[in-house]
């Protein structure tokens, strides 16, 4: 083994063993355990084979090949599904249940539900997995600014979709306090 791949190995074997728990949480958050163990390798076969490009960017790097390998699962079993509802041959569309929002955490999921993927995703990444804006913007692909303004309406959405859920009459909710983002100049 030459110098370059040993110090490449060695690089590779920190940042798997500091950043692991993070990829396993915020895969586990979003699949099921097996899919979700599935995901966590694929990320770091993925980080393995672009070893350099995984070390540079870190956390946020392989945050955003974590969604990418999940949103490629999840387009498949879209698919699948697809495919055997029409072996099936059903026609049936599974309403979700009107009943009004027992709780609070109801309610709150009710609201995010409301949102578009997108939203749920730049929320879920500031406040599940405690990214910055900046830290937003690699994992999301694009820049601080339009993460910034993103998360800022994906905010809005969610407010108003708390201050008026469906199936109700202006109930009282919970205050949900907003994170407070660091927007790079």
């Amino acid at each position: 083994m030459t110098a370059d791949e040993d110090e490449r190995r060695r690089a590779f074997e920190t940042l798997y063993r500091i950043t692991l728990p993070s990829i396993r949480s915020y895969a586990r958050r979003r699949a099921p355990d097996d899919l979700a163990e599935d995901v966590v390798a694929q990320t770091y076969l993925t980080a393995w084979r672009r070893c350099d490009d995984a070390v540079a960017g870190g956390l946020p790097w392989l945050y955003r090949t974590a969604r990418f390998t999940l949103a490629n699962h999840q387009r498949t079993e879209r698919r699948q599904l697809r495919v055997t509802q029409r072996v099936a041959d059903t026609s049936e569309v599974v309403e979700p249940d009107g009943t009004a929002a027992a709780d609070d955490r109801s309610l709150v999921l009710a609201a995010i539900e409301q949102l578009s993927e997108d939203e749920r995703e730049i929320l879920l990444l500031v406040y599940w997995e405690h990214l910055s804006v900046k830290a937003v913007a690699v994992v999301l692909d694009c820049r601080p600014g339009t993460a910034a303004v993103r998360l800022h309406r994906a905010r809005r959405k969610l407010r108003d979709a708390l201050s008026d859920p469906p199936g109700s009459e202006r109930s009282t909710l919970p205050h949900i306090r907003t994170h407070t983002a660091e927007v790079p100049s």
